[in-house]
């Protein structure tokens, strides 16, 4: 994911006022001095005259224009942005790689941009610093806000898709795998706690943890009030009062690590599933709410992009006031089984898979646990039904005629013997313990093989971006990588395929078993 980072240097902001000194000659100095900085910071990189600049059609500029330009801003609110562009991969052209960006900016804006741009190579993740006039030359103010960030990082993004697909696949691909192992690792760390807790007496480890929550929160009690808080998410929703919700921060802390609108939304999204499954890590309400906020805002974002280069395809969903919605030709609703909903939870996490927007989303995960804590709602007076009647059902059977039944006598003789009764004994735990074993092959040969291919393609591409691969030899490496792909979707449809025929076998089985035809 590309890093943007933002900041102006303004005549109204504190740092210009000074003591003495107008606030609009200490902003144009700062000005000075960030170019100054920028131009001549040290590092292996940088000559001994300074690094050069670079605009939208020149290059090795060395900044007097650039200087002169900002002592001659007059009225502007603004003096200049600073804009530093930092790629996940560093892109085969970091001048033209900034030039794109900067045309879109100015084509979002409307204007055109008076800008400057010098490369940092003297890091270990090489950046661009680029410097924006706060007045365009007609001395129109330019206006960068936050939601121009997400623009920035997306028109990167495409471009280095464009560019380098490859590095850049294997970037997301690994900035994903990092996410999920921390998020594994966080799962662990609370599973060893449980544990501690249990070695030291303060929790038993049979008591199921759905079982707790229905004896803490009866089901009745819990659906009551989520009927009132629906109701009331109903009345702000149509209330003007609603738009006047106090301001939140712009970042959240949930799953160990600090998030904000300049995560993808699909980061986002895996983070809502994540803080969904695990209840003891929900984040403030307030604080969700922002979650929430910034995933619609880059649907609308996402569809409006759609719309403009295709009008006639891919619309945004309408807001569905009624509690079903349909996926895949399958219509889901409120009184959906339980059943029903997790297949499709199981759907929804499959790699790849179709998402749902936000809204049908949330209800949906809002679904899935009104219909499991139904499911778990009264289960200790049914557990202790069941045992008083297995209790009456023992006392029945101990006291019946049937109960005196004939045994044979050399039988009872045999079993009054105590080695031999030690040794029937034994002979039932192990008989019971074999019926225990699952003989089926349980192992997955086709994930497996997935794995190994998947392992092959990363260390093929570890081959192909070592410095001192010829040409021919990283030809070679893509040929074999592109190989490696073929072969990972002919086993993608292999799974596919036995998976629909397993659901067949399943369907007519169940259909063989279905006794009210």
């Amino acid at each position: 994911m590309n890093v943007v980072i933002h900041g102006y240097i303004s005549s109204r902001d504190k740092k210009s006022r000074v003591p003495g000194r107008s606030p609009k000659v200490v902003a144009v100095g700062r000005a000075l001095a960030h170019v100054k900085y920028i131009q001549h910071r040290p590092g292996e990189d940088r000559p001994p005259e300074g690094r050069t600049f670079f605009d939208e059609n020149e290059e090795n500029l060395d900044g007097r224009s650039l200087r002169k330009a900002i002592k001659e801003l007059e009225e502007s609110k603004v003096v200049a942005h600073k804009i530093t562009l930092s790629p996940e991969v560093e892109p085969l052209d970091k001048k033209e790689y900034t030039r794109e960006i900067m045309q879109k900016l100015s084509e979002e804006k409307g204007i055109d941009l008076k800008w400057m741009a010098v490369e940092h190579n003297n890091t270990a993740h090489h950046h661009i610093h680029v410097v924006i006039l706060g007045q365009n030359e007609h001395g129109r103010a330019v206006r960068i806000d936050k939601g121009d960030y997400a623009k920035l990082r997306e028109w990167g993004d495409r471009h280095l898709e464009r560019t380098r697909p490859i590095e850049f696949a294997y970037a997301r691909e690994e900035r994903e795998r990092k996410d999920r192992e921390r998020m594994e690792t966080r799962k662990k760390e609370r599973e060893a706690q449980r544990q501690e807790r249990i070695k030291e007496g303060l929790e038993l480890p049979w008591l199921h943890k759905k079982i707790v929550r229905e004896q803490y929160e009866p089901y009745g009690n819990w659906k009551i009030k989520q009927e009132d808080k629906e109701r009331n998410r109903k009345l702000e929703r149509n209330s003007e009062n609603a738009r006047s919700e106090p301001r939140v921060k712009e970042t959240i802390q949930a799953a160990g690590k600090e998030w904000s609108n300049e995560n993808s939304i699909s980061e986002l999204k895996e983070l809502n599933s994540y803080l969904w499954d695990n209840h003891d890590e929900r984040i403030p309400p307030q604080e969700y709410k922002k979650l929430i906020a910034w995933i619609k805002e880059k649907e609308r974002s996402h569809y409006r992009e759609k719309a403009e280069q295709n009008p006639t395809q891919e619309k945004q969903p309408a807001a569905n006031e009624k509690d079903e919605f349909r996926y895949q030709g399958q219509k889901y609703d409120k009184n959906s089984s339980y059943e029903k909903l997790t297949k499709l939870d199981n759907k929804l996490r499959e790699p790849n898979a179709e998402r749902l927007p936000i809204e049908q989303y949330q209800k949906f995960r809002g679904w899935m646990e009104h219909a499991d804590r139904a499911r778990w709602a009264g289960v200790t007076d049914r557990q202790l039904q069941m045992s008083k009647e297995q209790f009456a059902r023992r006392g029945a059977t101990e006291t019946s005629p049937n109960a005196n039944r004939y045994v044979n006598p050399l039988q009872q003789q045999m079993m009054s013997n105590p080695v031999v009764g030690l040794f029937m004994q034994g002979a039932s735990i192990a008989n019971e313990l074999v019926r225990w074993i699952d003989l089926r092959d349980n192992r997955d040969r086709l994930k497996e093989a997935k794995d190994d291919l998947e392992d092959a393609k990363r260390n093929k591409h570890q081959d192909y971006v070592k410095p001192e691969r010829t040409h021919e030899e990283k030809a070679r490496d893509q040929e074999t990588i592109e190989d490696i792909d073929k072969a990972i979707d002919e086993n993608k449809d292999e799974r596919k395929r036995r998976r629909k025929e397993k659901e067949k076998e399943r369907e007519k089985r169940d259909r063989g078993l279905d006794f009210t035809r």
